[in-house]
């Protein structure tokens, strides 16, 4: 494409990709160097560079500028509101998403999105290269998971505040899977984790075309409630509590096993009469052990 000629379209933001936005326009990132410039009329532009959640009132309009821009009719969604509402998702005031309202080109997950994610975006629907960006050490990106460490204990998921994380159990298989549109790049999930299977990674090159692959995940294996048989735990995060136990708490070795059977009871099973029966008789027993040392 030999003129690239962007106009920039707020559907209702923060303002906080606007800014990443205009940083990604500077000189530093280059984009003049392949011939993209902004416009201030839809009319002059080929690429349509939106952000922000798309409000009832803001659907029309946004088909409106739609249909003004120029064929190709590039169009570069930038930010998790834009891609999946963020941390409005839900809300009674916004019936849908950009790629459900005009067709979506390329996809730049963040919260904001880096400058550097959002020129690489542009650059690749417009088949331009740019420089290769090296992030700082400490840049925060989206979260990768280990799978060699995770142990699907659930703190991430219960920890994020934009729901972006969720534990998917089918038959013997648990799934922790990091949905990156979501994704407020907060780092709560790494800072909860236990097992520190959860890193913010320093690539900013995580634009695609796909919205469906912006994620990465985690998968165990389940294994059984010693009551039912029912499927689910992770063994992996049976050990993982097993080691806790004997590390923080050394002096209720004696009482290990009858423990570590309560561990292996599913919620259901754990709650029964008798077991509810025999976890008040343990209890007991550990508060006189600690009370005795």
């Amino acid at each position: 494409m030999q003129d690239v000629s962007i106009y920039r379209l707020n559907v209702g933001s923060c303002n906080g990709c606007d800014i990443e936005v205009l940083g990604a326009l500077a000189p530093k990132f280059k984009l003049a160097d392949v011939g993209a410039k902004v416009v201030g009329e839809p009319e002059n532009a080929n690429v349509l560079l939106v952000v922000g959640v798309v409000s009832a009132k803001m659907e029309g309009h946004l088909k409106q500028v739609y249909e003004k821009i120029k064929p190709p009719r590039i169009v570069v969604a930038a930010g998790s509101c834009a891609l999946s509402s963020g941390v409005f998702d839900g809300s009674y005031n916004i019936p849908r998403l950009v790629d459900e309202v005009i067709p979506v080109n390329a996809y730049v997950p963040g919260c904001p999105p880096s400058p550097h994610a959002v020129a690489d975006a542009i650059a690749e629907v417009v088949h331009a290269k740019l420089p290769t960006w090296c992030a700082p050490d400490d840049f925060r990106g989206v979260p990768e998971v280990d799978n060699e460490k995770c142990t699907g204990c659930g703190a991430c998921v219960e920890s994020c505040p934009a729901r972006a994380i969720e534990i998917v159990d089918r038959g013997d298989e648990r799934m922790v899977k990091f949905d990156h549109t979501k994704c407020i790049f907060c780092g709560f999930c790494e800072e909860v984790c236990p097992d520190d299977a959860i890193e913010m990674a320093t690539r900013y090159n995580i634009a695609t075309k796909n919205k469906g692959e912006a994620m990465s995940e985690a998968k165990l294996k389940l294994t059984n409630c010693l009551g039912c048989g029912a499927f689910f735990v992770s063994s992996k995060h049976l050990q993982s509590v097993s080691e806790r136990i004997l590390e923080k708490a050394s002096e209720y070795g004696d009482f290990y096993d009858s423990i570590e059977r309560f561990t292996m009871l599913c919620e259901n099973c754990k709650t029964s009469i008798e077991n509810t029966r025999s976890a008040k008789e343990l209890l007991l027993k550990l508060d006189l052990k600690s009370k005795s040392s």
